[in-house]
């Protein structure tokens, strides 16, 4: 009997794995007149938060933000340098030539912050037909029910730093690492850092309508 039963489950067994089979089929590419024929009935739901040098209440992190170098965004221009004389201005004109060498010069962000919360971004398939041609397209909607969110979104000064060695050279210190100084006293800019403008935002934004994204060849009109 217990021989029987060892043959009984051997079959089992076999017939089990006869039944199954393994297919593997590569992936082809499709072209555009293929990929028009796919069609999809549904299409997802996105929700995204930003969330930049900030504290879960949507204010500066001092413990991310301890040194205030760190907490910049510095852009460098095309042709800024400072040589250690004055621009060239033209009397007549009024154009201004800056140095074209030297050290070079950065616009820095100081204190940058901010949380942006965006609740709803839709995004589904569509066709755009133009000169009775159709084109798959990436389609982007916004539900004014559900507006976009800024809290403190800015920064506390903006200045113009410079680098400490001419050409980035040898133990150069870039101007958006420029150590910081702070505004004294008790007033609204207090134990910020010294500039000439800064801005913070805070509120919210109710977009209707969609973005549509398509792809289309060089000859086309709207590419």
């Amino acid at each position: 009997m217990k021989n029987y039963k060892n043959l009984l489950g051997k079959l089992f067994t076999a017939i089990a794995f006869s039944g199954v089979s393994t297919f593997v089929i590569a992936m082809e590419s499709l072209d555009d007149i293929s990929l028009q024929q796919v069609t999809g009935q549904a299409g997802a739901d996105l929700s995204l938060k930003i969330n930049l040098n900030h504290t879960s209440a949507s204010i500066l992190d001092t413990t991310v933000c301890s040194d205030l170098r760190f907490c910049r965004l510095g852009i460098s221009l095309n042709n800024r340098y400072h040589d250690g004389t004055q621009d060239t201005i033209n009397a007549t004109t009024g154009v201004i030539t800056p140095s074209l060498t030297g050290k070079k010069q950065w616009l820095v962000f100081k204190g940058i912050q901010g949380t942006i919360d965006i609740p709803y971004i839709g995004l589904d398939g569509e066709d755009i037909t133009y000169a009775s041609t159709p084109h798959a397209a990436i389609k982007l909607s916004f539900d004014p029910n559900k507006p976009i969110q800024f809290k403190n979104v800015g920064f506390e000064s903006l200045s113009i730093e410079t680098d400490t060695v001419a050409a980035e050279g040898s133990g150069n210190v870039p101007g958006y690492l420029t150590p910081a100084t702070l505004y004294g006293g008790t007033g609204f800019d207090a134990t910020k850092e010294k500039g000439f403008l800064g801005m913070k935002m805070t509120g919210n934004l109710s977009l209707t309508g969609n973005i549509k994204i398509f792809s289309c060849g060089d000859s086309h009109p709207r590419c």
